[in-house]
C-alpha cells in the first residue's frame, strides 16, 4: 500500500517497506515569501513564479514520513486573554427611492419661503473688514474722483498701464484702460 509523504518539497507515494535513508529528497526549512520572490529557508534558491517554487527540489535527503505536518499556531483558539467585544454593526441606509422623496418633497402648490441664512461669526467679521476698506479706496475705473482735485496737472495716472496724463477737471470724463490684475509670467 502506497502512502503520501508529507515532507515539504516531495509530495511522493511510498512504500513504508522500501522506505530508506535516501529515498526522499525533501526542504527541512520554512518556505519564505518576500516582496515577489519565494524560495526556503533551507536552500539558496528563488523565484518569483510560484509553480517554479513549487517544483524546486529538494536540498536534503532522508526517510519519508507519513505524518502530518502540525498546523500552524493559531492564536484564536488557544489564548489566554478573554475575546474582544464584538463591534456593534453599524446600519447605513442607500439612497432613497425617487418615490419616497416625492412623498417627503412638499407640494409646488404650497407657498415657497425662503431658507434661513446661517453665517459664522467670523465671516461677519471678515466681511465688515472689506467693507470698511473698501469704504477707504477710492472706486476703481476712473482717473478722477475727489482726490482728482489735488491732483496737479500734468501727472499720470497710478492704475497700471493707463497712460492718461492729468489736464485738469476736463480729464475727469476720460475713460480709464487699466489691467486691474497682477502681471503673470508662465515658463515657456
Amino acid at each position: 500500500m502506497a502512502l503520501l509523504c508529507y515532507n515539504k518539497g516531495c509530495g511522493q507515494r511510498f512504500d513504508p517497506e522500501h522506505n530508506t535513508k535516501d529515498s526522499c529528497l525533501y526542504h527541512p526549512g520554512a518556505p519564505i515569501f518576500h516582496d515577489a520572490l519565494k524560495g526556503w529557508s533551507c536552500c539558496k534558491k528563488r523565484t518569483t513564479d510560484f509553480s517554479e517554487f513549487l517544483s524546486i527540489k529538494g536540498c536534503t535527503k532522508g526517510f519519508h514520513s507519513k505524518e502530518k505536518p502540525p498546523e500552524p499556531f493559531s492564536q484564536e483558539g488557544t489564548s489566554d486573554k478573554p475575546k474582544a467585544k464584538p463591534v456593534e454593526e453599524l446600519i447605513i441606509q442607500g439612497p432613497k427611492s425617487a418615490e419616497k422623496m416625492q412623498r417627503e418633497r412638499p407640494s409646488s402648490d404650497e407657498p415657497r419661503r425662503l431658507l434661513p441664512i446661517k453665517v459664522s461669526r467670523t465671516l461677519e467679521q471678515a466681511l465688515e473688514k472689506l467693507n470698511l476698506s473698501s469704504k477707504d479706496e477710492e472706486p476703481e475705473g476712473s482717473c478722477a474722483g475727489e482726490a482728482a482735485a489735488q491732483v496737479r496737472a500734468g501727472t499720470t495716472c497710478k492704475n497700471t498701464a493707463c497712460k492718461a496724463i492729468y489736464q485738469g477737471p476736463e480729464s475727469n470724463t476720460e475713460v480709464c484702460t487699466f489691467h486691474p490684475g497682477v502681471p503673470v509670467f508662465h515658463e515657456g
